[in-house]
């Protein structure tokens, strides 16, 4: 009983780990979206409602980067500021519940390289450029590796010993 118990995870295993791999693509490209198009951004918060099969921390972050995008499209102030701010609050929570998550420190950096000054937003920007640059290496998905590096290649994010680490 115990070899076959063995057998079926060992077989599921793999299989978890190609669906979570798939579910975060989804994730990734339904946000690249959002942040061009409000209709998409629309769907991208929908969907992250209906809670996507990824690890607490990882849709907590995304959850907080749709609020921040809604807050792009949000033309009252209040609402915007609201928007930003609980965002702002999930992806920090997620950080502190998994602070070497490179998928994370590198979605926190690229909002604080892009936000307004005035939101104060800009506390963590090398802290989390260090983990992004240290933690590239061990990334596994090649598609996380792909956009982060297209993202760090910018010399106005990156000098050019740090873009050699990618």
């Amino acid at each position: 009983m115990r070899i076959i118990f063995k057998l079926i995870i060992a077989l599921c295993f793999p299989l978890s780990i190609l669906a979570d791999d798939a579910e975060l693509i989804k994730v990734r490209n339904l946000l690249y979206k959002a942040s061009v198009d409000k209709d998409d951004s629309k769907t991208f918060y929908d969907y992250l409602k209906s809670s996507p099969k990824l690890n607490n921390s990882m849709l907590e972050g995304y959850q907080g980067m749709a609020y921040m995008i809604r807050a792009n499209y949000s033309w009252n102030p209040y609402n915007k500021l609201s928007f930003f701010f609980k965002g702002r609050d999930l992806l920090d929570g997620a950080i502190e519940k998994d602070p070497a998550n490179v998928e994370l420190r590198w979605l926190r950096y690229c909002v604080q390289t892009n936000a307004p000054g005035f939101l104060g937003y800009r506390g963590k920007i090398n802290e989390d450029k260090a983990v992004v640059l240290y933690g590239y290496s061990l990334i596994k998905a090649g598609d996380l590796k792909d956009r982060i590096k297209k993202y760090m290649d910018d010399p106005k994010y990156c000098t050019e010993k740090e873009r050699k680490l990618l």
